[in-house]
């Protein structure tokens, strides 16, 4: 998860705990781009810009148009495929674009909203111009406001008993709260334009995520972080507010947006929704770091389910199939065997033991704080090339259609030196020398009878001379 890294702590004492937590993943699917959209709720002026009517994009191409640059428009898409309660976290992805102006007055708005709604309700009574079609709503829980016009973000919207004088705010970020508060304001940030008035066709989109991290606190559930930017690079705007309402027991996800006497287009795509999480992996020698060919060579691999961002709770990857992938792979190792131990409880390995390298290695559980620990044996192998240095490298990674997404991606990849192949020099051999032969007996007489003969012809030559 490349976009924002949390700084942990830990949570003061005396936080009132919920009393169970029961973790399961909210997944929903990219949206808004096709004709049909069966698991949410559009009204008022929402429309789908690739269906058949009005057609304004191809299928696969398509938006959710939120309003027309028209006056008094409210547009609002609920999603009712399924929900999630405020003892999970969940982060949210997609892109947005908000352009065109009210030719008459010159003026662009209001602006849209992201929001977290009462699953058992709607959000009926949600109000037009600067309430972004969130304030008044019947089921509202928390809203995001992405403030082009800059009404949502001052003191007198949302019913507000502020001055009704109160300069407006532009381009503003805000967070509000639920309908039992009145929609309170929380916390706002400016930041640069956030729409494109003098558009006269879509223009460029902008990327935003919302963070919401769950505390355990039943009166605070959530810290919620907002990023914003260009596209697919959204950066932090607000960080880790917190919001201090206790939740409806099951929430969902919704956008809006609304136009007063300011217009625009207003238009979102859905890119992910996934529960946030944080798994860390870790490898370690066990075994001399010199090692020569066909010697026993041990590691071992961890795999921890840590807690979250200032948070006292770690997902629950309950689901065997949304388990995170493991990846470790030693070439020069042969007869590779591994043994697996889990701790924790919901806690339990892919399997008790195995052979050879490990290669997307998923079909497992971890419940809160959980940890498998690998043991893995082998041998260096026959063709390790000499002098070596080998090492390992091993990596845990969330699919992307897991439903999950990984707090720190720096963790999910943990490297080491294994070992050296020490393959020693054979000592040099001396060449042995030939024996001379030895002469048996008839070689010793033969020999004798040539000497004397030698000698009788030496002596008749100095005769004659």
């Amino acid at each position: 998860m490349s976009y924002l890294y949390f700084k942990k702590y830990v949570l003061l004492a005396g936080l009132t705990f919920l009393p169970a937590i029961a973790w399961s993943q909210f997944v929903v699917p990219p949206a808004f781009r096709n004709a049909v959209e069966l698991q949410w709720n559009l009204t008022g002026s929402a429309q789908l810009t690739a269906a058949s009517s009005p057609g304004y994009d191809a299928a696969g191409s398509g938006w959710l148009r939120l309003t027309e640059n028209a006056r008094q428009q409210t547009g609002s898409a609920q999603y009712t495929g399924a929900s999630f309660s405020a003892e999970e976290g969940v982060i949210i992805d997609f892109d947005y674009v908000m352009w065109m102006t009210d030719a008459p007055t010159d003026l662009a708005g209001d602006g849209l909203s992201f929001y977290l709604y009462d699953a058992t309700k709607g959000m009926t009574g949600a109000k037009h111009g600067g309430d972004l079609g969130y304030c008044g709503g019947d089921g509202g829980y928390l809203g995001v406001g992405f403030d082009a016009y800059g009404y949502f973000s001052t003191d007198i919207a949302c019913g507000g008993l502020g001055d009704p004088n109160t300069p407006r705010i532009p381009n503003t970020i805000a967070i509000r709260g639920p309908l039992s508060s009145s929609n309170t304001y929380l916390a706002g940030t400016n930041v640069p334009a956030l729409n494109n008035p003098d558009a006269t066709a879509r223009a460029v989109d902008r990327s935003a995520r919302i963070v919401l991290v769950p505390t355990g606190d039943a009166n605070s559930p959530f810290l919620v972080s907002v990023l914003d930017g260009p596209t697919g690079a959204p950066a932090p705007i607000i960080t880790d507010q917190p919001f201090p309402y206790a939740a409806p027991p099951q929430l969902s996800i919704g956008f809006s947006a609304s136009t007063g006497t300011a217009t625009q287009i207003h238009e979102v795509r859905l890119n992910k929704v996934a529960v946030p999480a944080d798994v860390q992996i870790d490898v370690a020698m066990t075994s001399p770091t010199s090692r020569r060919h066909g010697d026993p060579v041990s590691y071992t691999l961890s795999v921890k389910n840590n807690t979250l961002s200032n948070s006292p709770l770690s997902a629950k990857i309950d689901v065997p199939s949304s388990a995170p992938l493991i990846n470790d792979r030693i070439p020069e190792l042969s007869n590779k065997t591994w043994t697996c131990t889990a701790s924790g409880a919901g806690t339990t390995c892919p399997a008790a033991s195995g052979s050879g390298d490990i290669a997307d290695l998923g079909n497992y559980t971890m419940g809160q704080s959980g940890e498998l620990n690998f043991v893995f044996q082998g041998e260096v192998d026959q063709a390790a090339v000499c002098n070596a240095s080998v090492g390992n490298s091993a990596s845990v990674d969330f699919t992307p259609t897991s439903g999950f997404a990984d707090e720190d991606p720096a963790n999910n990849q943990s490297s080491s030196t294994a070992f050296v192949v020490d393959c020693p020099t054979d000592p040099i051999k001396p060449v042995p020398t030939k024996p001379v032969p030895a002469l048996g007996v008839w070689g010793l007489s033969l020999l004798s009878m040539g000497l004397i003969g030698w000698g009788a012809i030496a002596q008749r030559r100095n005769r004659k001379g």
